[in-house]
């Protein structure tokens, strides 16, 4: 499993908004791509400070969303008002979750 983490900086009073482009647009166009395992939404309301992490089958399948993750990227910085700051692509070593405390968009 693959992970792309873009960390974003979008003002405090519009991340609200960041979840509902994610809920609404981003995850549903997400959830269509070949190899697509999930993703999270992590913000900091005090520093404006957010992260975006999707997690994939493979780094082919993650490689192969490299351009459709630019128009995503590009969306959800012109919803909100942020930026996208950095993006790294990473081998995710562990990951486990308890689906029922989990929020699903």
């Amino acid at each position: 499993m693959f992970a792309r983490v873009s960390e974003w900086s979008v003002p405090p009073e519009r991340q609200d908004e960041a979840l509902r482009a994610a809920e609404e647009h981003i995850g549903p166009a997400l959830s269509k791509q070949a190899g697509y395992c999930g993703d999270l939404l992590l913000g900091d309301r005090k520093s404006g400070k957010m992260l975006t992490v999707t997690l994939w089958e493979d780094e082919q399948a993650m490689h192969a969303t490299d351009e459709a993750s630019h128009w995503f990227r590009s969306y959800g910085a012109w919803k909100t008002g942020g930026r996208a700051k950095s993006t790294g692509h990473y081998e995710v070593y562990r990951a486990q979750q308890n689906s029922e405390q989990l929020r699903t968009g």
